[in-house]
């Protein structure tokens, strides 16, 4: 827990605004309560310093994995794959060392096409002991408005099952 608070942390494998990927994160953040951060994994990493592979977003992403008691996962599966930037993440996520505290997510694909490029992030989630408590497969240019019933009622079951755990966490 988050200074007494459930801690949710959205990951999104995109920024394309033509995506159902980040509105689908943001819906499903706004519907819970704080403490919540959320970050957006383009796919187009723009560096103003010497040419590098390296992701400033990935530590601290990697450092927040490490607090939250709810992970919200979306990602387009471009080709069937994760996009690079997420997938660098879930390299890191993968070698971290495990939080000796249960820790719930829901992942939602968006795709056309096969959903076998999330082996790498299941794998990752259940070495870092994270429980994926549910996926969701969208069409890749699905319907928000059709989805949202479902997104946040995915958002309130994962938040539900870590504040059964922490049922004096602030809400």
């Amino acid at each position: 827990m988050h200074d007494g608070y459930i801690f949710t942390l959205g990951i999104c494998g995109s920024t394309m605004a033509s995506g159902p990927a980040p509105a689908s994160l943001d819906l499903m953040l706004a519907a819970l309560a704080p403490v919540k951060r959320a970050a957006y994994f383009g796919e187009v990493l723009i560096s103003t310093d010497l040419p590098s592979l390296d992701d400033p977003l990935t530590t601290p992403v990697v450092n927040d994995i490490a607090d939250a008691d709810v992970l919200l996962i979306t990602t387009p599966l471009p080709g069937g794959k994760l996009p690079a930037r997420l997938h660098s993440l879930v390299r890191l996520i993968e070698h971290a060392a495990p939080v000796q505290r249960r820790r719930f997510a829901v992942i939602i694909a968006f795709t056309d096409g096969t959903t076998e490029g999330l082996w790498p992030l299941r794998h990752a989630l259940d070495a870092a002991a994270i429980e994926v408590l549910s996926e969701l497969y969208a069409p890749a240019e699905a319907d928000l408005d059709e989805l949202a019933p479902e997104l946040i009622s995915l958002a309130h079951m994962v938040y539900g099952r870590a504040h059964a755990l922490h049922p004096e966490a602030l809400t």
